[in-house]
């Protein structure tokens, strides 16, 4: 079941629409999905079942009402079709594409070739592998051929991927090997040329290795010829997924060409659920939708079923249910009323930036522009994927000479104000560096470059395109530093003639100076360059997170833009990274509570019983060999100084792997009753841990901020316990890690009880100040 939604995502951070329909009264005329969805050019749909549709006149009214699109729920799936070698049974499958011709709806066909839900008389053959070929090709081939110009859309291939993003080890693999899939896709085109045929997969809404194997699977098909039109995130969901990284995703594969879709979408819920669960269902819902329409590409949503009464996840997990938009009576829940009024008033927002080039690109060669007005940039002497900023997100790196990107043409109109931000990691400073820039005929219309002679970050602005014309600049007053990621915001204000430099969100001046006349600008009408000028004086280090906005960004903004988190959990209701980064928690086991967070504010804190973790998966979150800061405010339910000696009673607040052991704790120890920070010395055998504790014991109830500092070229650590610094570790080091984030528990256990509030991590050592700033309540 699906519907189509979308949503524009900044970094890691889901920025929502503005909800103002074009005209009041006929948006208050709007009481359908398929109205909303009509009028937006999208398709909304669910998966339905032919027997309902028979047997429950309400159902099918609901059906008929509700969307534009339905998809069939287990009547296409190979056991219903063909219970019986040869025997094809196409009953069920004929109601569904028969009702939905009646009622003007497109039908999705769900699917061809799968692992799962094989007749026995298949699974147990004893097959050559010529034969099993030919009967693959048979099944695809009658299928389409009957339902060819009925059925709109194809599931091809459903499931394909293992975990890790590596080919699934199933039934077609195993027989058949990796050629089954493309030749799928073949044999539906040669007996259908208008159908869509999409591969559809599970648990790729977010930047992951198995998102990556299943990019890296459709570019290679593609480049092969293999006739795949789209790629559907199937997005079954938690009520604790904020899914901040779907539209970037979604983004992603749109790049390569391809339209993508929401194909089933629900959210479970544990049950009975009550007035807040069901608040916050419907604010995942919208988050789908808002993905999904923020990405041109994104054709379609689709619901798997949309009432309770006929939803498939209380007997796939027990104790869960409430996943769809209607009640078991067919009444409308606010996730249905939620998702109405996200298709029907959802507008991009009007202010973001008008080309934005992530550089965290998996293809490699071109920058992508994830603002969606189709700026990429191709990417010359380099590639895409020098990791910096966080373990598993990559930059574009420059070597000074040959190396940069350049757009196809202008990105901004510089006679009018714009600002340019980046965020860049200098490695050189033997030469003029320059960040970004943008052609006219003679001369760049402007430059963001390091300048040696001076040893400042200049923003400057020729007078004329002229190589002899003047030039009005602006520089930092502070000194770059070397191998350190430093946010730069240069904005030109055409009204007020003026420019302006920003250095990790703070205003570091404003040009021309006092007396001088104000700055003139002209209109560069080249290509804008990343990385590069139109001179030739490359960057060399790294560079990531470029924005244009054709605008004055204000000082509020550009600090914003300046947050330096390379992970920051929130927990208002849900375990999502609200940082640039959209690495999303996931809780173990499935259900996690929440509880007031230190303002009283309710559920906007997670709450832990000591049965409860949140993994951050995908990989490594910190370089913990490199400064870093963990900080977070904790609630213990107890401070229980059991004493025991195997510290079976501490309670972990958060660690990252290592091979052997956690590379730090940041933690309760229950033998001395008092907050603490541990590094081992190093990753393996019965080495010791070196420690910093608070210097008074930890009071239960009472909300406390903390924050550990690793500082490795000072080669200590730190721990702050609300803002005051407790102590500082002698000199040692920090073994390298090699896993995953935990929040709430270690490698060897130690869970929390209690609630969590705002953590965040940091790849650097933060200042005094600024960790008095986080530890404000």
């Amino acid at each position: 079941m699906r519907w189509w939604m979308a949503a524009l995502v900044v970094g890691a951070q889901l920025v929502v629409g503005t909800l103002v329909g074009p005209d009041a009264a006929a948006a208050a005329e709007v009481t359908t999905l398929r109205e909303a969805a009509a009028a937006r050019g999208v398709q909304v749909g669910s998966a339905v079942s032919a027997s309902a549709l028979e047997t429950d006149p309400a159902y099918r009214d609901r059906v008929a009402a509700e969307f534009t699109t339905v998809t069939t729920e287990n009547e296409f799936k190979w056991s219903v079709l063909e219970p019986v070698r040869g025997r094809y049974d196409f009953s069920r499958a004929d109601r569904i594409v028969d009702f939905a011709a009646a009622h003007g709806q497109a039908v999705r066909g769900h699917t061809l070739v799968w692992h799962s839900a094989l007749p026995e008389w298949l699974t147990t053959g004893t097959f050559s592998q010529a034969e099993l070929r030919d009967i693959l090709r048979n099944h695809v081939q009658t299928v389409v051929s009957r339902y060819r110009g009925r059925v709109a859309v194809w599931d091809v291939v459903n499931e394909p991927l293992a975990e890790d993003g590596t080919p699934r080890d199933g039934f077609w693999l195993s027989r058949l090997g990796p050629g089954y899939l493309a030749d799928a896709f073949h044999w539906a085109r040669a007996v259908d040329p208008a159908a869509q045929l999409y591969l559809n997969e599970y648990s790729t809404e977010t930047n992951a290795a198995k998102a990556r194997g299943l990019y890296d699977l459709v570019r290679d098909l593609r480049a092969r010829g293999v006739p795949v039109d789209g790629v559907g995130f199937q997005t079954h969901k938690l009520l604790t997924s904020r899914l901040s990284a779907l539209g970037d995703v979604l983004r992603r594969f749109a790049d390569l060409g391809l339209d993508v879709a929401v194909t089933e979408l629900d959210v479970r819920v544990p049950v009975p659920a009550d007035a807040t669960e069901l608040a916050q269902q419907a604010e995942v819902y919208a988050w789908a939708a808002q993905a999904c329409l923020a990405v041109p590409r994104c054709r379609s949503i689709t619901t798997w079923g949309f009432t309770d009464a006929r939803s498939w996840i209380p007997a796939q997990y027990p104790g869960w249910g409430a996943a769809t938009l209607l009640d078991e009576s067919l009444g409308a829940k606010p996730a249905y009323r939620r998702l109405l009024a996200v298709l029907r008033d959802w507008q991009r927002p009007g202010t973001g930036p008008v080309a934005w080039w992530r550089l965290d690109d998996w293809g490699g060669t071109t920058a992508s522009d994830a603002s969606g007005s189709g700026h990429s940039a191709a990417v010359s002497g380099t590639t895409l994927g020098w990791y910096e900023r966080q373990p598993t997100t990559f930059a574009l790196r420059g070597d000074g000479a040959g190396t940069g990107a350049v757009t196809a043409g202008p990105v901004v109109d510089t006679a009018r104000s714009y600002t340019v931000s980046a965020w860049v990691s200098l490695t050189s400073k033997t030469a003029r560096r320059v960040v970004a820039s943008q052609d006219g005929t003679a001369r760049s219309a402007f430059t963001l470059s390091y300048e040696p002679s001076t040893d400042r970050w200049v923003f400057a602005v020729p007078l004329a395109d002229s190589a002899q014309a003047g030039v009005r600049t602006v520089s930092s007053t502070s000194v770059p530093a070397v191998n350190r990621w430093t946010q730069l915001t240069a904005v030109w204000n055409a009204g007020w003639g003026r420019m302006q430099l920003y250095v990790d969100g703070v205003l570091e001046m404003t040009g021309p100076p006092s007396g001088q006349p104000p700055a003139t600008g002209w209109t560069g009408r080249g290509p804008f360059r990343l990385g590069r000028s139109s001179a030739g004086e490359a960057f060399a280090g790294g560079i990531s997170d470029v924005r244009v906005f054709a605008r004055v960004v204000d000082a509020a903004e550009a600090a914003a833009l300046a947050d330096a988190a390379v992970g920051r959990w929130t927990f208002d209701g849900h375990t999502g990274d609200e940082s640039w980064f959209s690495r999303d928690g996931f809780p173990r086991p499935e259900q996690v509570g929440f509880t007031a967070d230190r303002a009283g504010r309710p559920a906007r804190a997670l709450l832990l019983t000591g049965t409860e973790v949140i993994d951050v998966r995908g990989g490594m979150t910190l370089w913990t060999d490199r400064s870093y800061t963990v900080a977070a405010w904790v609630r213990l339910t107890d401070a229980n100084r059991d004493g025991r000696p195997d510290g079976a009673g501490d309670q972990v607040v958060a660690s990252q792997d290592g091979r052997e052991r956690g590379t730090f704790q940041l933690q309760y120890e229950s033998d001395n009753g008092r907050w603490a920070y541990k590094v081992p010395v190093t990753d393996a055998g019965p080495t010791g841990w070196p420690t910093v504790e608070s210097l008074a014991p930890a009071v239960a109830g009472r909300w406390t901020h903390l924050a550990a500092v690793w500082n490795a070229g000072w080669g200590r650590f730190q721990l702050y316990v609300d803002g005051v610094l407790q102590g500082t570790s002698a000199t040692t080091t920090s073994p390298p890690a090699t896993g995953g984030l935990h929040v709430g528990v270690s490698m060897t256990g130690g869970r929390l009880t209690g609630a969590l509030d705002d953590v965040q991590v940091h790849q650097r050592a933060l200042q005094p100040a600024e960790i008095t700033a986080l530890a404000t309540p």
